[in-house]
This record gives C-alpha cells, structure tokens and sequence, in this order.
C-alpha cells in the first residue's frame, strides 16, 4: 500500500469521512472505492461510458439534449424532491 498526499477540497473531505463513519470504513478505503469506480476497475461502466451511452440513444432516438440551463433546472429539481424525501424519512 503506498502512502500519498494530496490536496482535496475541505468540504468534499469531511462529506467523505462523514461517509465512511456511517459506513463503519475506513476513509482510505471509501476514496479507493470511488477511485476504482472512476477508473472503471469494479467491472461497471465509469460515467463517462455511461455519458457516452445517454448521448448515443439520443442521437439514435433524435432526442434533443437539454441545453445546460434545463439540466441545471432538472437537477436541481430532482435534489429538492430528494432532500424533501429523504426529511420524511
């Protein structure tokens, strides 16, 4: 195992070790784990294949991609409905 340093921003970092406590996991393996899923080394396909994929059904399918203020408009609706599901919980 090799010992490295690197520079994460703060609030990303204490999201993660929030994580990983609630997980019962060490932060090293959490980080590892997302690394290995970007890479694609977990045998799924990373999100940027699965970008790719989205894009290619829709040119396919002749489905317009959403320009970048309707994503930001849908994701930020899907957020809210999410936040305000998971506080009835």
């Amino acid at each position: 195992m090799e010992r490295t340093e690197t520079r994460i921003d703060r609030v990303l970092v204490e999201r993660a070790r929030e994580r990983a406590r609630r997980e019962g996991r060490e932060e090293s393996e959490l980080i590892e784990d997302a690394l290995r899923r970007y890479l694609g080394e977990d045998g799924e396909e990373t999100f940027g294949e699965i970008l790719d994929r989205v894009a290619d059904w829709q040119r396919e399918h002749g489905v317009e991609p959403l320009s970048e203020e309707e994503a930001i408009k849908l994701a930020v609706e899907k957020q809210h409905a999410h936040r305000s599901e998971a506080s009835r919980e």
